[in-house]
C-alpha cells in the first residue's frame, strides 16, 4: 500500500473509532483477521494509549510496538525495521499521549537538575527536554521520536523516497481521538544546562 495512502487509511480509521465511542457508528462486523499490517504504532505502554483498538481495523492491519514514553531502545528499532524492512507497512505512526506519566516522570528529574537516575531512567530525561524545545511534552517528544526514525541510517532510503512515511500523533485518551502533528522537518536539540548534547535517537 502506498506511504500516502496508509496514512489516510489511520486517519479515517480513527475517525471511526471515535464515532464508534460515542455511539455514531456500529462496531466492525468483520472479526477476520488481515493477511498483513499496512501501518505500525510506536506507543507508550500505559494503558492510556493502547493503539491496537484506535483505527477500527480488522485485527493484525495494524501492528503496535509499546514503550515507555515511547522510546526508541535497540529492541524497538529492530521492530520498526522488520515491519518496515519484511513487512512492507506504508506508514509509521509514532503516537504520544496526553498526561503521560512517563513524561512526567521525565520532566521532573530534568528540572531537579543533573543528579543521577538509578538504572536506564537517566534516558528519559532527554524525552522532557524534547517536549519543552519543541512544544507541548508529548507532542515535542513525538516529534523528537519522528525526527530520530525519519534519520536512522537502516531506514533513509525509504523515508526519503516516500516510500514509507514517520507520522507522528498525540492521542487524547478522554474521547480516544488522535490529534495527527503537521507533516514538517523535526529539529532536535537538548541544551538544558548541566546535560550533555543529547543525541536525536533518544532512549537508545
Amino acid at each position: 500500500m502506498p506511504s500516502g495512502q496508509a496514512l489516510q487509511r489511520l486517519h479515517a480509521g480513527n475517525e471511526r473509532h471515535v464515532k464508534r465511542l460515542s455511539g455514531d457508528a456500529q462496531a466492525p462486523g468483520d472479526p477476520t483477521r488481515a493477511a498483513f499490517p499496512f501501518a505500525l504504532v510506536v506507543g507508550c505502554f500505559e494503558p492510556d494509549a493502547a493503539g491496537e483498538h484506535l483505527f477500527a481495523e480488522k485485527p493484525g492491519a495494524v501492528q503496535c510496538v509499546r514503550t515507555a514514553g515511547p522510546s526508541l531502545g535497540a529492541d524497538t528499532m529492530a521492530a520498526i525495521e522488520y515491519a518496515v524492512l519484511v513487512q512492507n507497512v506504508g506508514v509509521v505512526l509514532v503516537l504520544g499521549h496526553s498526561g503521560c506519566g512517563v513524561l512526567t516522570a521525565a520532566a521532573d528529574a530534568r528540572a531537579a537538575g543533573p543528579v543521577p537516575l538509578p538504572g536506564d531512567l537517566a534516558a528519559w530525561v532527554p524525552l522532557a527536554a524534547a517536549g519543552t524545545r519543541l512544544g507541548k511534552p508529548a507532542s515535542g517528544h513525538v516529534r523528537a521520536l519522528r525526527a530520530a526514525l525519519r534519520n536512522a541510517d537502516s531506514l533513509l532510503t525509504l523515508t526519503r523516497s516516500g516510500q514509507v512515511k514517520i507520522a507522528g500523533g498525540v492521542l487524547d485518551p478522554a474521547t480516544g481521538a488522535i490529534e495527527f502533528l503537521p507533516d514538517e522537518p523535526d529539529e532536535v536539540e537538548d541544551d538544558t544546562p548541566g546535560f550533555a548534547s543529547t543525541p536525536v535517537r533518544y532512549g537508545s
